[in-house]
């Protein structure tokens, strides 16, 4: 009998934000997918790679995902392509020799060696004023973004640089099992670390340096659990972005507040259910006339999606969901997960 391969996935959320995850604010995950695309232009072209036109990515039941079709399309025939493609897309799974080896065993030991130290974005004071216009609120997060981007997009080429070497070591004969970040590794076993770098990866929620308790439970919840080992280069993007959120965020919601006392919002934190390419409007010198039903509706799909079946990590085009819906209390621990 013939046994069929495993169908290959077309969306992967793997490599960048696996495991338990509720679904991002429309702010949140829009603003994640510009990080996510400027990150991935940045690592193909430090590998000597074609560079995507648009994100090679989708937002399904507001996570967001690699999208394995555009991906394919763009590397598979570039020398080493094949090899980027598998590491972004499948991280847990087992590599091929010699290829990447042959093709890019130069760049990737140049920027292992560039990568060793990892910078989460600085903490810098907002240093808001209070009396700032809308525009100016709005020019001063898209000038931090800037900033930070520099730092997830390092960050994003170090996750991959893992997934290389590490599906290249499974090919080898080696057990690569799942593994901590050296961060939540150090926060498991010691109980100390720079808490800005964890969190749910949405800037509508607060990073564990404002809420240490949310640490405390994730290690008390984990204690029984096995303790994985620790890569070096592994989840840097998560812990990266989740710092870089904590210094875009203050802000966005500055303008948010701006907008709420103009009566664009009811509240603040409707700000967060429009998406990043809308979110200028805010600043506008007039109320836009659709905001209150773009806020309405988005509010509604993400409380609906909180109490939905989870999308997988790894999803063919039926796009499988867990077998069960409704809030999970991992989602609070994801950071402290082990990553394929």
């Amino acid at each position: 009998m013939r046994i069929q391969p495993e169908p290959r996935p077309v969306y992967s959320r793997a490599l960048l934000l696996p495991g338990p995850l509720p679904p991002l604010s429309h702010f949140g995950v829009t603003l994640l997918r510009h990080a996510v695309g400027t990150g991935l232009r940045y690592s193909l072209y430090q590998l000597g790679l074609p560079m995507p036109e648009s994100p090679p990515v989708k937002i399904i039941r507001l996570r967001l995902y690699l999208d394995a079709k555009a991906l394919r399309s763009l590397l598979t025939r570039e020398p080493g392509g094949a090899d980027v493609v598998a590491a972004l897309l499948e991280p847990g799974e087992i590599g091929s020799l010699p290829a990447t080896a042959r093709s890019l065993s130069a760049t990737l030991s140049f920027h292992r060696m560039r990568l060793l130290p990892f910078r989460v974005p600085a903490d810098r004071a907002a240093d808001l004023q209070g009396d700032e216009t809308p525009e100016e609120l709005w020019r001063r997060f898209r000038e931090r973004l800037s900033r930070v981007l520099n730092r997830t997009n390092d960050a994003l080429l170090a996750d991959l640089i893992s997934s290389i070497d590490r599906r290249t070591l499974r090919a080898r004969g080696e057990d690569v099992p799942p593994v901590l970040s050296k961060g939540a590794w150090t926060l498991r076993t010691r109980g100390r670390g720079d808490l800005r770098r964890f969190g749910l990866p949405d800037p509508l929620a607060p990073c564990w340096a404002e809420e240490p308790d949310l640490a405390f439970a994730a290690r008390h919840a984990l204690q029984p659990h096995p303790l994985p080992g620790h890569d070096r280069y592994r989840g840097r993007f998560r812990e990266a972005w989740r710092a870089a959120l904590g210094q875009v965020a203050p802000f966005y919601r500055a303008l948010a507040r701006s907008a709420a006392e103009r009566g664009f919002l009811a509240d603040p934190d409707d700000a967060f259910f429009l998406p990043l390419d809308a979110a200028e409007d805010l600043a506008a010198p007039h109320k836009p006339a659709w905001i209150e039903s773009a806020v309405r509706s988005n509010r509604a799909e993400y409380e609906s999606l909180r109490n939905a079946a989870e999308p997988l990590d790894l999803m063919s085009e039926k796009q499988e969901m867990a077998p069960t819906g409704g809030e999970r209390p991992e989602w609070a621990w994801g950071p402290l997960l082990p990553l394929p």
